[in-house]
């Protein structure tokens, strides 16, 4: 404010929103996103604008009432094309995009992704269009259409190379990697040499006692955590610790745990086919509608009397009445259901 830099205020009043967001105090972090909003528009920066939505969705969105931001994006959108501003039009596609992927609802993440990537390639920004294209395929992903997903992963790959944009190229290697390994082709993934790299060297790391080969070996590998099997792991470490006493303790002071090792014969989960439990489900007379099936079951434990269900529980997107409920019907009708893996083989 002293130097009368305004872009540089708004973008300090967008980080403070998001800070007092992340920290619960919402009506400062609305005020400020509001305030970068209105310098943004006065000096004519769209970018800053997108950002200063996204900030204001983030502060609705914690209030449990996303539609409202969403909006005001939208309302920013309709005004934008109206004028023609196709620069500042993509940038509150790509706001959209990530408010929606945020929120949970990836056709709605798609869709505004679609149509970013379609103005960037008018634009001739490959690398905008690798991102928006990544965006997509993370959405497919999370929709469990998997080919779908790794096409457009790479075509992500194909942009972020025209753009000679290695982030962007590694983010995309890394995904195409991991849609590979969770379709049973660890093989083939683009990352799985680097990843048995990274494994090997953390054993060598512990071996030697290297505090920061260990920490810098588990930083690149847990980005590549499901490019090596659970077996490659223990292959790798369990002679050591066998063999060298001295190895745990050093582990537990880097923060390793291994609690459950030392006083367990270890957990089980076993996971069960989402199309075979509503199948199964529809068999002994319940046949749940779409908004219901959002169910993916576990059972942890070794025996009956030890069983506890576990789900991971993915909704599709439905009406704004329901979104603005404090638990969606789908979500209570999921913890139900879940429990019949007690009864699973």
């Amino acid at each position: 404010r002293d130097v009368n830099d305004k872009a540089a205020q708004g973008w300090h009043l967008v980080a403070s929103s998001h800070v007092d967001t992340a920290r619960d105090v919402d009506e400062p972090a609305l005020k400020s996103a509001q305030e970068a909003l209105e310098i943004f528009r006065a000096i004519g920066q769209a970018k800053g604008v997108a950002a200063a939505l996204e900030a204001v969705v983030h502060v609705h969105s914690a209030r449990h009432n996303p539609n409202a931001g969403l909006r005001l994006v939208n309302q920013e959108l309709e005004t934008v094309r109206k004028a023609g501003d196709r620069k500042a039009e993509v940038a509150l596609l790509e706001t959209l995009a990530h408010a929606h992927a945020t929120l949970g609802e990836p056709q709605s993440a798609i869709n505004a992704a679609t149509l970013a990537v379609e103005a960037h390639r008018r634009l001739g920004d490959k690398e905008a269009e690798g991102s928006a294209l990544h965006l997509i395929a993370e959405m497919r992903w999370a929709m469990g259409q998997h080919a779908q997903a790794s096409d457009f992963a790479r075509q992500a790959l194909a942009a972020f190379s025209a753009a000679r944009c290695a982030w962007g190229q590694e983010q995309a290697r890394g995904t195409i990697s991991s849609l590979l390994a969770a379709s049973g082709h660890i093989e083939k993934a683009p990352n799985r040499q680097e990843a048995l790299k990274a494994l090997k060297d953390l054993a060598q790391a512990v071996e030697k006692k290297d505090a920061e080969g260990v920490r810098s070996a588990e930083e690149r590998l847990n980005k590549m955590r499901d490019l090596v099997t659970d077996d490659e792991v223990v292959d790798h470490l369990s002679g050591i610790l066998q063999q060298d006493p001295s190895a745990m303790p050093f582990l537990k002071e880097l923060g390793w745990n291994f609690g459950a090792a030392e006083s367990l014969d270890g957990s089980y989960i076993k996971q069960f086919n989402q199309q075979a439990f509503y199948l199964f489900q529809m068999v002994n007379g319940m046949g749940f509608g779409p908004q219901f099936r959002g169910v993916h079951p576990y059972r942890l434990g070794r025996k009956p009397e030890e069983y506890l269900a576990l789900e991971v529980a993915q909704l599709p997107e439905t009406e704004a009445w329901q979104m603005d409920l404090g638990f969606r019907p789908g979500i209570i009708d999921s913890a139900l259901q879940s429990t019949t893996v007690w009864g699973f083989p």
